[in-house]
């Protein structure tokens, strides 16, 4: 219960941070994830095992996968600024709800960390991996309709 609850904190956490800290557009760092978690998918065993060989003090394939979801990261930087207002807040913190459910039920499957594959045995979990495609088909519509009434940035 320890590792779905600090899983959870982690996924959720991250997001939320970043769009309150940089006010960024939670759509785009949905769209950041789904690209970073169909890469994770589609990268080859091969490729994974030799950047864990040559980045130093890893050695874990798994946390070479856990490091390659930064991309949050970068599309908050890249979209920084374009949240106004206290309406444009509660949509974008709804799409980091669901961004972190998808996270949630997702990365332990894709990184193979030990500490997240611990979640699918606790049963919230597997109730909400019921709802995948739900939720990703949610938080995809979301987005869309965030990125597409977003005005951007004033340039004063």
């Amino acid at each position: 219960m320890t590792s779905l609850i600090l899983s959870g904190l982690l996924v959720l956490g991250l997001p939320l941070v970043l769009l309150l800290m940089f006010k960024a557009s939670a759509g785009m760092m949905f769209f950041a994830a789904c690209a970073g978690l169909v890469l994770l998918h589609s990268l080859d065993p091969a490729v994974v095992s030799t950047a864990a060989a040559v980045v130093p003090g890893e050695g874990d394939e798994a946390y070479v996968r856990w490091r390659s979801w930064r991309r949050l990261l970068f599309a908050a930087l890249m979209f920084r600024g374009t949240v106004h207002g206290m309406t444009s807040l509660l949509l974008h913190a709804f799409v980091v709800l669901l961004l972190a459910l998808m996270l949630w039920v997702t990365l332990p499957s894709a990184t193979g960390l030990s500490w997240m594959l611990e979640n699918s045995r606790e049963s919230v979990w597997r109730t909400v991996n019921d709802f995948r495609s739900l939720i990703v088909a949610a938080g995809f519509s979301l987005s869309m309709v965030v990125i597409l009434t977003n005005k951007g940035r004033s340039k004063h």
